[in-house]
């Protein structure tokens, strides 16, 4: 009779990734995000399987990196960071194995800048827009609580959620969102996300629902308006659009990113299959407008997979006809400033600027 371990194959590479020698071995943590509020940095990332904590390096200007905190947790929020100041994160995990510290793969390099005046920036608002940008699926009812009448737990964390990932890691190009309605905790829908971007740079705090903006897509703009932060205009009194603008009708809300020299509108929202970035097409309803041009092209440079199962990313005249227009006031005595000139900078500049940072 033969033994058992002669009929079983293990191939080197699997054997290797059982002895324990190897079980150190901790992968990069995904989703860095930094977003300076005040005079904090909410700093957070996924979490990395096998991890016993993390350390978080930080440099500003032409410093080098140092460790700034060891924490367990897949976040933080620093305190007394410098105003008007740009700051870079980086984070590793570590674990305790036969006796010594074992440290993983760094993340990628995550920036933010603390407003000189105000809360934050258009430029801290934009970067955390796109963040969930190919790895999160349209949830109808994700990011709300329960009863549906308000910010749920996704509507209100620091930092993305690897459900989100995890979940769009399993969809084909032919996925049925329809199946999944209020399967909270495995995407947003478009009060979800908006919600969720406007808690993280008005926040540091995790997990506090009372704070949240999740809410239906049409209050939005009044809502902002009315809490003094920017002015509210009806569709018909709109003249141009700029970055940061909150768009919101009944049914929908979406961020603007700019407008392109033929009037076409790129924009940021969530909606089937997902988190998108997308073009309108001209006032003419020309559906060949540059937006839609230079949408394509970022997104088969920097989310070729998510282009690849889903390149629809073309938006009808409706976009600019039947949306409330909220813009921010930048005057300094506001919440939003504006320290990079984002509000009228190309949306190709900020696209590229933003990505090339590492999102």
């Amino acid at each position: 009779m033969s033994s058992f371990s002669e009929n079983v194959r293990v191939s080197a590479g699997k054997l290797r990734a059982l002895l324990p020698e190897n079980c150190h071995k901790l992968k990069a943590p995904k989703g860095l995000l930094a977003n300076g509020v005040g005079s904090r940095a909410a700093v957070s990332w996924e979490p990395v399987r096998g991890a016993d904590g993390y350390e978080i390096y930080e440099k500003n200007g032409g410093e080098d990196f140092f460790r700034i905190q060891t924490v367990a947790l897949p976040r933080t929020v620093l305190e007394n960071r410098k105003p008007g100041t740009k700051y870079i994160y980086k984070v590793r995990a570590y674990r305790l194995a036969s006796g010594k510290l074992r440290f993983g793969k760094w993340s990628r390099e995550a920036a933010t800048e603390i407003a000189l005046n105000g809360k934050t920036t258009l430029k801290n608002l934009l970067r955390t827009a796109l963040m969930p940008l190919g790895t999160t699926m349209y949830i109808w009812g994700g990011g709300w609580n329960e009863e549906d009448n308000g910010t749920g737990a996704d509507g209100c964390r620091l930092g993305l959620s690897p459900a989100w990932r995890a979940f769009a890691n399993l969809q084909t190009p032919f996925y049925q969102y329809g199946r999944y309605r209020y399967w909270h905790g495995l995407g947003l829908d478009c009060s979800g996300y908006l919600g969720w971007v406007l808690y993280n740079v008005m926040n540091t705090e995790h997990g506090s629902e009372e704070k949240g903006y999740v809410m239906k897509a049409g209050e939005f703009a009044p809502y902002l308006a009315k809490k003094g932060w920017g002015t509210c205009v009806k569709p018909e009194q709109i003249q141009n659009y700029r970055a940061g603008d909150i768009m919101s009708t009944d049914g929908h809300v979406y961020l603007v990113i700019g407008e392109c020299s033929d009037k076409s509108v790129v924009l940021l929202h969530c909606s089937p299959p997902g988190v998108q970035l997308c073009g309108t097409c001209m006032p003419d309803r020309d559906p060949d407008s540059e937006a839609v041009k230079l949408v394509k092209r970022i997104m088969k440079t920097y989310q070729p997979f998510w282009y690849l199962r889903y390149p629809k990313c073309e938006r009808d005249i409706s976009y600019l006809t039947e949306y409330l227009q909220f813009r921010w006031v930048l005057d300094g005595n506001g919440v939003m400033t504006d320290p990079d000139r984002y509000r009228d900078a190309a949306p190709e500049f900020i696209l590229k600027e933003l990505f090339r940072e590492g999102r």
